[in-house]
């Protein structure tokens, strides 16, 4: 100890040669290298910190608006109150029955598993909603093999996810299925029955089995076909078949309602002039050329791209796309990126697309014989505007861009990946 002492301050010589030595080490060459790391690390720690308080305006309107499990409230709890008391959970395929914001539009499978839910207090439900879905999205993050803490905070809140919580959304449970379909993808029957019940939740999710076909897996992909059938028929004799008959001119209402109003390509055609079944045929056109493109990917042995392709395909391909609909872009990043970069420092700019110019209604819009009159009183009304308001082009075109260049970058990873492994 004292010889230790002696060596750093004793005598001059060794107190020179300790100091030379520090010297050496912090020299200009190594701060230019590691300055770009540091501004790096800090451009992350910025970008984090930017979401969150984002994320917490966000959360904070959803309380000020009473948005708070609206969606859920609408498309989940009341159709399960109504089957629990023996009544048809969907709404008449009229416009005025549909246009409150949150109407009932799930095949049944859903609305039948919420049903025991909504013997619970309104307030108790939905929270015990919410920490289901936010905790099915990291946990969809985890089946992925993320452990990166910072992965989790970009993606918990970006506007995706933050949108979905506070409106409680369903579409933020699919995101598991999605995440299982792909880890468990060498077991074609898990594979099949993840598939087929995310599908059976949502149709939308129908491209995802253009990846099972184009990537051979054809027992999955039958596996898949009968377990949405099963998923969407069983339901729907549970409670009698009502509203079966009636359920494509509801979806059709819907789409003339919505999909001019949403973040959809249909949105954007709306925008600049097409009529709304032109919009929602131009969608699935898209949605069934990048499908194609999955199969093609898959039969080429690119199973990473084909997946990433058939989840875009989904989004862009559905005539109405909300913002949470993007969180099933977690699944391609997270296969792409386990471990944290850049790539999801990208969510956080979903956030940015809330600033693109967006048509307005006016005061006079919302009094008596205005375009969005007559709001009842249990709708909030950042949804009912939202829902009357001339399309947004550029917010749709936004979150579509963003959909693109994350599944283009993930694409491209992948096959720069495979090419050093072949090296």
């Amino acid at each position: 100890m004292r010889a230790d002492a002696e060596t750093v301050s004793g005598g001059s010589g060794a107190e020179t040669s300790f100091w030379s030595n520090v010297r050496a080490d912090v020299s200009w060459k190594g701060l230019a290298l590691a300055a770009p790391l540091a501004a790096r690390d800090m451009s992350y720690a910025l970008a984090t910190l930017l979401a969150a308080l984002l994320a917490f305006f966000v959360v904070r309107w959803g309380f000020r608006a009473d948005a708070i499990g609206f969606d859920f409230e609408g498309t989940l709890w009341e159709p399960g109150v109504a089957i629990r008391e023996g009544r048809s959970p969907y709404p008449a395929p009229v416009a005025s029955e549909v246009d409150v914001g949150n109407p009932a539009l799930y095949p049944p499978l859903l609305m039948v598993l919420i049903a025991p839910l909504t013997v619970l207090p309104w307030s108790v439900g939905v929270t015990v909603w919410t920490v289901l879905v936010g905790t099915a999205l990291a946990a969809s993050l985890f089946i992925l093999d993320v452990r990166d803490v910072r992965c989790y905070v970009l993606a918990l809140i970006s506007a995706p996810a933050t949108s979905g919580l506070v409106w409680g959304n369903a579409t933020l449970l699919l995101v598991p299925l999605v995440a299982l379909a792909w880890r468990w993808r060498e077991h074609w029957l898990r594979t099949g029955v993840l598939v087929g019940l995310a599908i059976g939740s949502k149709l939308f999710l129908w491209p995802l089995l253009l990846w099972l076909l184009g990537t051979r897996r054809y027992r999955a992909f039958g596996a898949a076909v009968v377990v949405a059938c099963v998923a969407v028929l069983a339901p729907w004799a549970v409670i009698g078949f009502v509203g079966l008959s009636s359920y494509p001119d509801l979806l059709r209402v819907a789409e003339e309602v919505y999909a001019v109003h949403g973040y959809s390509f249909a949105t954007m055609l709306s925008a600049l002039g097409a009529d709304t079944p032109l919009a929602s045929r131009s969608a699935l056109a898209l949605g069934l050329a990048i499908a194609a493109i999955a199969f093609v990917a898959g039969r080429r042995s690119r199973d990473e791209i084909s997946l990433s392709l058939a989840v875009l395909a989904a989004i862009l391909g559905s005539p109405i796309v909300w913002e949470y609909y993007y969180v099933l872009l977690f699944v391609p990043l997270a296969i792409a990126r386990p471990r944290f970069s850049g790539l999801w420092v990208v969510l956080t700019l979903f956030y940015l697309t809330h600033r693109l110019p967006r048509p307005r209604l006016l005061a006079s819009d919302l009094e008596v014989g205005g375009i969005a009159c007559c709001r009842p009183d249990d709708i909030p009304q950042a949804s009912w505007v939202f829902n009357h308001a001339p399309p947004g082009l550029w917010p749709a075109a936004g979150h579509a861009a963003l959909a693109a260049v994350l599944t283009t970058v993930v694409a491209w990873s992948t096959l720069r990946a495979t090419s050093r492994r072949l090296q």
